[in-house]
């Protein structure tokens, strides 16, 4: 069941993080597009860091709450 809210909260994180928030972070080198594939994937990493981030704070707080 953890699994399952996990992935669930990754996936809708991933989703529904703005690109604009982050892309300031992300400064790719390259030309034209090898660098745009750098560039989204370099995003979509971060953007999954943050969300197993958020994904793992909330079990935390669910599993302390039971």
């Amino acid at each position: 069941m953890r699994i399952l809210i996990f992935f669930i909260i990754l996936i809708a994180g991933i989703v529904l993080i703005p690109d604009g928030l982050i892309s300031h972070l992300v400064s790719v080198s390259g030309d034209g597009e090898t660098a745009m594939d750098k560039y989204d994937f370099t995003l979509l990493l971060i953007k999954a860091a943050i969300s197993a981030i958020i994904a793992l704070a909330v079990l935390q707080i669910v599993r302390r709450a039971r």
